[in-house]
């Protein structure tokens, strides 16, 4: 009997109509991105603004350069270096020899200027017992002395005023090179003895070529 109604109910199921259940279709979203027109004459707009600016800021940097004329101090040896170095040139223009003697008036102001270190500096150096700056004095003006009484004996008028001139330039530097091995030896009675040697031996060769 169980298994008649069992048969039955099967039978009964498998005859009904089964209804088809739909589902929704999942929704898919989609973004279309649409390229306006205005968007590059915008961007010509913006770097067309910041050429405008940077052009004023030129402008305007422009305008503040202050012009300096310089020739009359590239008149006065402003060059010198570049003369240095110029191949091209004399050997006596690139050491400066040339522009050193160029003019009398310069060269008598250095020859004081000169006599005045040796006369007032050399004097305090040796008491003190500084012998090494008092050297570097003497050899920096003997340096200078010996190219600018050469250059005021060339101007005397004859040949024997010129051998003087000359001689007495040779005296000064004989006296001015015992003075320095007196330093060198760093004896004080010594230098002092030389030191007055020397200041005679250059006054009379100052005194004859100004």
């Amino acid at each position: 009997m169980s298994s008649a109604m069992l048969s039955t109910q099967l039978t009964a199921v498998r005859g009904t109509p089964v209804q088809a259940i739909s589902r929704p279709a999942p929704c898919r979203c989609s973004t279309v991105v649409r390229a306006s027109a205005e968007q590059p004459a915008q961007r010509r707009a913006v770097l067309g603004g910041l050429m405008a600016g940077v052009v004023g800021l030129s402008a305007l940097s422009a305008n503040a350069i202050d012009v300096t004329d310089d020739r009359k101090v590239r008149d006065l040896g402003f060059d010198i270096i570049y003369e240095a170095r110029d191949l091209d040139l004399p050997q006596d223009e690139r050491d400066g020899l040339k522009q050193f003697r160029g003019s009398l008036d310069d060269t008598k102001k250095r020859v004081k200027i000169s006599e005045g270190r040796i006369d007032s500096v050399l004097e305090p150096y040796i008491k003190k017992a500084y012998w090494t700056a008092a050297r570097e004095e003497l050899r920096l003006q003997l340096g200078t002395l010996r190219f600018d009484l050469n250059t005021l004996g060339a101007t005397k008028p004859n040949k024997t005023d010129k051998k003087k001139a000359i001689l007495l330039k040779q005296d000064f530097i004989k006296k001015a090179e015992e003075l320095d091995f007196a330093l060198r030896q760093k004896i004080p009675e010594k230098c002092n003895e030389d030191l007055k040697l020397t200041k005679e031996s250059l006054d009379k060769a100052i005194a004859f070529v100004l």
